[in-house]
């Protein structure tokens, strides 16, 4: 009855919205019954995902693959959280099958069941048909990445991180590139294509959306309280690669129709092949109609070959978390030096002022040399003394000389004007004490309005010639 009733604003049927998969009345219900919804709504999620990914028990350990086993290492743009967190590193498990010669790689993500233990003879006979190079990569929650917990966004997460790789460590093009899916594959590669230009798509028993699988399975009622998963159909259409399509009539878990509508909605170069005797975990090199003929035809395999094809590196198939260890620690040396510089550039007087010996060098480097401090002589003023300057005393040549400084020249002109009227700028013979007088007329027989005009000429005469 009170789910019934109306306990708020006069009663009436209740909204039905549905968030994240609770009952119509969450919006509702006070805040400590809407939170047990929000813990109960994550708590389904996870439950769904088990379902979903029913991860098996890991067939192969570190030791099984030697020369295939390697470890790539988490992306610091794709998952920053895991770069750093000794949880995470050992990195992301993957097998690397190389070709002689072959330029293009297949980036191969497996089914639902499985591990990469149990699909390693089927990526070994794809490397020896198609002659391309293969890198298979591990999900969350199987084999040895079981540490991980399992879900749609880590899937993607290591699906985008080998592709990266790929592009970045063993520098291949993007339309070198293939990517294979298989089942639930089928949802991070659709995911890469959609957003990348690669070479090309191969999709094996793929699925519209995790919610339409679901209902052939569990029935459409409870399909609609799932979450949504790899929405294939709405991405299907931004796909631009060539994409093959195999489904096997006689699938009875994802049924044929889900990749005629995929094929349907793809705009792209494409082909639909559906063997009648195929099932969902039928094996694809039984028969070469299933895969291996339409995908060398469809695609052209072997593709490019090159005499320097993709090399694995050696590190990457040694202990992942060593690796770890030394990558943080070149980490940190590079995080310490760039903070040493932040640290000068966030000082005020850093931007103000700079650094006196970048702008010295800088200087010297433009052929802006410092010029040189003149005679201390001609810049000296004695307020106490107003002792009489004598040019042949010091050494110095005449105001009005060819060697003379035309800011010095200047400024003793201005003085000997206001001092000695026109013609005191010539200069005058000595006088009978043996001083010299400047302007025509002696120091010591200035008034005093005149030695104050002096000592005002003679200092900004100073500032001049300092300045």
């Amino acid at each position: 009855s009170s789910l019934r009733g109306s306990p708020h604003q006069g009663g009436g049927k209740r909204p039905a919205t549905r968030l994240s998969g609770c009952w119509p009345w969450k919006a509702d219900l006070p805040t400590p019954a809407a939170q047990a919804c929000v813990v109960g709504s994550a708590s389904m999620a996870t439950f769904i995902d088990k379902l979903v990914f029913p991860a098996p028990a890991p067939t192969y350990g570190k030791d099984t693959f030697k020369k295939h086993l390697c470890y790539i290492p988490w992306n610091e743009a794709v998952s920053p959280d895991r770069v750093d967190d000794e949880r995470y590193a050992d990195g992301i498990p993957c097998m690397w099958l190389p070709a002689p010669k072959a330029a293009g790689v297949i980036l191969f993500c497996h089914g639902n069941a499985e591990d990469l233990g149990m699909c390693f003879p089927f990526v070994r006979h794809m490397r020896d048909q198609f002659k391309m190079n293969v890198l298979a990569v591990e999900y969350p929650g199987y084999g040895l990445l079981h540490g991980v917990a399992v879900s749609e966004a880590a899937l993607k997460e290591v699906a985008l991180t080998a592709f990266r790789f790929i592009l970045d460590e063993l520098k291949v093009a993007y339309e070198q590139v293939i990517l294979f899916g298989r089942s639930v594959g089928s949802g991070p590669t659709v995911y890469l294509a959609s957003r990348f230009p690669v070479g090309g798509l191969i999709l094996v028993a793929a699925f519209a959306s995790v919610r339409e699988a679901a209902k052939s399975l569990v029935g459409g009622l409870i399909a609609q309280v799932l979450d949504e998963r790899f929405p294939n159909i709405a991405l299907i259409g931004n796909v631009s690669c060539p994409t093959l399509f195999i489904h096997g009539e006689k699938d009875n878990l994802v049924p044929p129709s889900h990749s005629v509508a995929l094929f349907k909605h793809c705009r792209a170069r494409k082909l639909l092949i559906t063997p009648p005797g195929m099932e969902h975990n039928t094996n694809l090199f039984t028969d070469a109609q299933f895969l291996a003929v339409p995908a060398i035809n469809f695609f052209g395999l072997p593709g490019y070959q090159q005499e320097s094809p993709p090399q694995m590196p050696q590190r990457f198939f040694e202990d992942g978390r060593q690796q770890f260890l030394l990558r943080k620690a070149a980490r940190r040396k590079n995080q310490d030096k760039t903070g040493q510089l932040d640290s000068m550039s966030s000082n005020p007087w850093f931007f103000l002022c700079g650094c006196p010996t970048s702008r010295a060098k800088q200087r010297e480097g433009m052929g802006m040399e410092q010029q040189p401090h003149r005679d201390h002589q001609t810049c000296e003023f004695d307020p106490d003394g107003l002792t009489e300057w004598d040019p042949a005393a010091s050494g110095g040549e005449s105001a009005s000389g060819p060697g003379s400084d035309p800011a010095a020249s200047a400024g003793r002109d201005t003085a000997a004007a206001r001092l000695g009227g026109a013609g005191a700028a010539a200069q005058a013979p000595k006088g009978d004490d043996g001083a010299t007088p400047f302007g025509g007329a002696k120091l010591g027989s200035c008034s005093e309005d005149e030695r104050a005009g002096w000592k005002d000429s003679a200092q900004a005469f100073r500032e001049e010639v300092i300045h």
